[in-house]
């Protein structure tokens, strides 16, 4: 069956992309998606693209099936044409969670993947922020189209490219020119946590290890 990739143009059609969104990250468990689909897909959705929408070089892109047009995998590029870090940028938080142990266990997580992105990522680039595939879809080269989108991007504009990447997903990244450039350990600790902040930390996987890949630019020219 043949499938069609897009790019997102309207909160409408990303609606049917958060919902895939939902999916993929339940399947297997991923802590940071526990910490940021928040209260609901519709509030998911609701920010996720007002994220979109205020980040210049964001580029949001999907894949269907054309037998069914269902919506079975989504990637977000962004093309940072300039040096994202030129400027110091505000710490970032869980502003979605009410106070308790997730949105603690949130914010220290949010830090530790975001804490190497300065040194390594000064200059222009694409990052990867989002890439997912629905698991009943898995191995049918949607993946590999939302990636050879960014990609060639990256070599037309002759920029590297980053995603920081879970175990599961690094051999995609893999056959698509990126390689591991560090280890990626997140987890949150209090000194003297309460009961639910165990319990929580225990729930979301933590500590949670991960992968920082880079993908040299390759000239078009």
């Amino acid at each position: 069956m043949a499938l069609k990739l897009h790019e997102v143009t309207s909160e409408e059609e990303f609606r049917l992309v958060v919902d895939v969104e939902h999916e993929a990250y339940g399947n297997p468990f991923n802590g940071v998606w526990e910490i940021t689909k928040g209260s609901s897909p519709e509030e998911c959705t609701a920010r996720q693209f007002s994220w979109h929408k205020a980040e210049p070089g964001s580029h949001w892109v999907y894949v269907t099936d054309e037998a069914t047009g269902d919506v079975i995998g989504g990637t977000q590029w962004i093309i940072h044409e300039t040096n994202p870090f030129a400027k110091e940028q505000p710490e970032k938080t869980i502003y979605w969670l009410p106070e308790g142990p997730a949105k603690e266990i949130g914010n220290q997580l949010l830090r530790d993947l975001g804490k190497h992105r300065p040194g390594i990522m000064s200059k222009p680039h694409l990052l990867i922020s989002y890439c997912f595939v629905h698991s009943a879809h898995r191995n049918r080269g949607a993946a590999s189209l939302m990636l050879q989108w960014g990609t060639k991007k990256a070599d037309e504009l002759g920029l590297d490219a980053f995603v920081e990447s879970t175990e599961m997903a690094r051999s995609a990244y893999e056959k698509h020119g990126f390689y591991v450039i560090g280890d990626l350990n997140m987890d949150a600790q209090l000194e003297n946590p309460t009961e639910e902040f165990t319990a929580m930390r225990q729930h979301l996987g933590c500590p949670i290890h991960g992968w920082v890949m880079k993908r040299d630019a390759v000239s078009t020219q």
